[in-house]
């Protein structure tokens, strides 16, 4: 087990006051048997009336509403977090699962909504469809896939991106680049194109690029195995998750895990700063 604390800071400054529309939060990560939120805080100025709930995907999701104009609206979240996730993942490798191509099981499962791709095989590169094909195969989906992330990795490179949204799968190709949600969903197109239902992953990724006080917010993607559940592949770094990464929400679209959405009236110009600090606390075993 590790102990981890999270700091995610959101500020955005206006030339004027401004009337705030409700504001949307994906901020609370997934606890659950490899993750528990041992502690947690949000703080909001202006003061805004809060409401919790659930979204479509389980997500845990914060409403805030404001009643007063503001010139300045900073949106803190902190987080103690235990976090027992192990990197590797054996298991898997030494027993692959089957396909899953039965249409009554993906019914009953309700995963008909994270399998359905937009991207044609014809569309990839030579050094992505060789992967896909090993995709498809029964008998190795799992190597396959973390081959194919692999994949991606090498063909696309990584770079920052500040403005939002996620390119097309076909602009990600075309560009020879993207952001990590850009990468994530060419993964996801790329394996929902050969019938394996995958979703999108936000959250937070405690990376060695950085010093260890250092983060960032993330993305990476799930691809569902009969056998073993929902199982995460990053190709921003090649491989499968570990124990780096933080899942916040998940969804069969990046639209629908945005961590901070709303409005505003007015302020023709706007300023956003982002700071997000990942650290390890302690190690202990678990």
């Amino acid at each position: 087990m590790q102990l981890l604390h999270v700091v995610h800071q959101t500020t955005y400054t206006f030339d004027q006051a401004v009337v705030l529309r409700p504001h949307r939060l994906l901020l609370r990560p997934r606890d659950g048997f490899d993750l528990r939120i041992q502690r947690s805080g949000l703080s909001i100025t202006p003061t805004p009336q809060l409401y919790w709930q659930r979204d479509a995907f389980n997500n845990s999701v914060a409403i805030a509403v404001f009643d007063q104009p503001t010139a300045r609206l900073d949106i803190v979240s902190t987080l103690t977090l235990e976090q027992y996730q192990t990197d590797g993942l054996s298991l898997a490798q030494l027993l692959p699962s089957p396909a899953l191509d039965d249409d009554f099981e993906l019914e009953a499962a309700g995963l008909q909504v994270y399998q359905t791709s937009r991207l044609k095989p014809s569309e990839l590169p030579e050094s992505l469809t060789r992967g896909l094909r090993r995709a498809c195969a029964s008998d190795e989906q799992f190597s396959a896939l973390q081959a194919l992330c692999a994949d991606i990795k090498t063909v696309i490179a990584y770079q920052t991106r500040a403005t939002p949204g996620v390119q097309t799968c076909l602009e990600t190709l075309a560009l020879g680049s993207g952001s990590c949600r850009d990468l994530a969903w060419l993964l996801i197109e790329v394996v929902r194109s050969c019938g394996l239902p995958a979703r999108f992953v936000s959250g937070y990724l405690l990376s060695h690029q950085f010093e260890t006080e250092d983060g960032a917010t993330h993305a990476w993607a799930e691809v569902y195995f009969k056998d073993y559940g929902w199982i995460g592949f990053d190709p921003t770094v090649g491989r499968p998750t570990g124990m780096q990464h933080i899942t916040v929400a998940v969804a069969p679209d990046p639209k629908y895990v945005t961590p901070v959405s709303g409005a505003y009236v007015s302020a023709p110009n706007t300023q956003v700063d982002l700071l997000v600090k990942v650290r390890v606390a302690a190690h202990a075993a678990g």
